[in-house]
């Protein structure tokens, strides 16, 4: 043999160890990580997450299943809220409110259940039986025979399914020829595809694997959708859409002989019910004779209930499972003995350390109404930077529970505001619709728009006259007109603000005034056509003048 032909030989040989060495070397790395006993796994539409702690986190006591709650918590759309003080942990779905009492009692929503087992106190730690509530909260439970493997997933979330084209699929732990053999299908066998990578596919079989296989391996792929979601609204007009007005109610209520018509108006607000403090003390305005008239026009009534915009109250009141309970049953009580038809939240100047314990209060509350078929809405404002007053509403979540979330579209330019300005430009409400339209669907949003405005008043400073001193007051629409009846003052169209505009001088003092009108009610209400919302929310009545409401209701009405 040539020397020329040793060299070669030899140089293959050592390219063939190389290989072998390399693939050794990956074999065993793939094999390190592997973990061969049973794991809990957690999978919310493409994510899955692996707890390789089984013995930690899932306990078996006979014919139940327990899991740590601290593991599930904020999985799978579950919210779960445990009262220490009290023993009583809350759990919540969207649709589903599973309550556990430190005495061993189990309710589900309202009613008391005897075939769910208590929770259990294990290694110091909160242990709830998943399999016997998994499908009351709208969770797929799976138990792996081969493995004791557990599989949890949300029934709704829409899921593709692929088919093996041979036997022995192998599926591999990494998206590698090289690395090591995890699980195999055989023909026709249906796994779930994860994700695709290149011409891997990441997949979870039905013995509770995931792993990778080839694309070319996998067939007759379709995609299967999860269970409809439920939460359909309680009611909505026959025809149209909700015209809801907000009647702000003090210390008495109102004439209802000087009510005008409220042409096309078919939901009315009224602001009668508070909670005064924290231990669920709940007071309330309501109106017989009120309700009899609001009835008589064919009105559904939902009354306006509210956190007396109180951040500490409501934080405390937050805290205590029972009360909370208690406080929404007498809700519950009280709307449907004065036969009213829903109930308006209008919790403001909450704690952003709320926010989860607002959405888990709107979902007890919500399972109790709609088991009694009221309409359960919720007022929200437009995102912004405030903590308390923006931050500290989840809305995609809460979107998910209630039939209908009412936008305050107004305030862009509050009372106390250091600058002047409008009380709700188009561009500004326009940002804000399509804002909350990326968190909650259409059919679901109400674009609350403002009666009232503001009359600005501007002073130079002492210490510079090119600052102004502002202040402002909140006046009708009928003020405003009174005010452009008088000689010298003439409104003119600002194309920026969407609005009629007028500024004048009196006593010294500059005023401006961004005006609320036929012509702004008309943008207003073109907006819950443009982006098809549920309808429109007036605050408040009284402010408008009567023109108003043909406007609105012919505007919405249009073809």
């Amino acid at each position: 043999m040539k020397k020329k032909d040793i060299y070669m030989v030899l140089g293959c040989f050592a390219i063939l160890i190389g290989f072998m060495l390399t693939k050794h070397y990956v074999l065993a790395a793939s094999l390190s990580k592997d973990y061969q006993g049973p794991v809990l796994m957690i999978k919310e539409e493409e994510n899955m997450t692996t707890y390789e702690n089984y013995d930690e986190v899932v306990k078996r006591q006979d014919e139940n299943v327990y899991i740590d709650l601290d593991t599930i918590s904020n999985h799978l759309k579950i919210l779960t809220d445990y009262d220490a003080n009290n023993g009583v942990l809350v759990i919540t779905s969207t649709d589903k409110i599973i309550r556990f009492y430190q005495d061993g009692k189990v309710k589900m929503n309202q009613n008391i259940v005897e075939n769910i087992p208590p929770m259990k106190k294990m290694d110091e730690k909160i242990f709830i039986p998943i399999n016997k509530i998994a499908e009351n909260l709208r969770i797929k439970y799976t138990f792996v025979e081969e493995n004791g493997s557990i599989i949890l997933e949300n029934q709704m979330d829409k899921k593709i399914i692929a088919k093996a084209v041979k036997n022995n699929v192998n599926v591999r732990f990494e998206a590698t020829s090289w690395s090591h053999e995890d699980d195999f299908l055989q023909e026709d066998e249906a796994v779930e595809v994860l994700k695709e990578e290149g011409e891997w596919v990441k997949v979870l079989t039905p013995r509770g694997k995931t792993g990778y296989v080839q694309k070319k391996e996998l067939k007759d792929q379709q995609e299967v959708l999860g269970l409809a979601d439920k939460n359909k609204p309680v009611w909505k007009p026959e025809s149209g859409k909700i015209i809801l007005t907000w009647e702000h109610v003090f210390s008495k209520n109102p004439e209802i002989s000087k009510i005008g018509a409220l042409e096309g108006v078919n939901v009315i607000s009224p602001t009668w019910i508070t909670l005064t403090d924290a231990s669920g003390t709940i007071k309330n305005k309501i109106s017989n004779e009120y309700i009899y008239w609001a009835k008589s026009r064919g009105y559904k009534i939902w009354p306006l209930f509210t956190n007396d915009f109180n951040p500490d109250m409501t934080n405390e009141f937050f805290q205590n499972a029972g009360t909370r309970e208690k406080v929404i049953n007498d809700l519950a009580k009280l709307v449907k003995e004065n036969n009213m038809d829903g109930i308006n939240i209008d919790f403001e100047n909450v704690y952003l350390k709320d926010k989860e314990r607002l959405v888990i209060f709107v979902r007890e509350l919500t399972s109790v109404f709609h088991e009694n078929n009221l309409v359960v809405s919720i007022d929200v404002t437009v995102r912004g930077g405030s903590e308390n007053w923006s931050q500290c509403y989840d809305r995609g979540a809460l979107g998910e529970v209630v039939d209908y979330i009412a936008l305050m579209a107004y305030d862009e330019h509050w009372g106390s505001s250091p600058v002047s300005g409008s009380v709700a430009s188009m561009g500004w409400v326009e940002k804000g619709i399509k804002g909350l339209l990326e968190e909650v669907p259409s059919e679901k949003l109400i674009l609350g728009v403002p009666f009232y405005t503001r009359i600005w008043m501007e002073t130079p400073t002492n210490e510079d006259p090119n600052k102004m001193n502002v202040k402002s007051k909140a006046v009708k629409m009928e003020a405003v007109n009174e005010i452009l009846e008088k000689d010298g003052i003439e409104k003119v169209w600002d194309e920026e603000s969407g609005q009629n505009y007028v500024e004048y001088v009196e006593n010294n003092i500059l005023h401006k005034i961004w005006i609320e009108d036929e012509k702004s009610m008309q943008l207003r209400a073109d907006f819950v056509s443009k982006y098809d919302l549920a309808g429109i929310a007036t605050w408040r009545r009284g402010f408008e003048t009567e023109d108003i409401w043909t406007v609105i209701e012919e505007r919405l009405t249009k073809k």
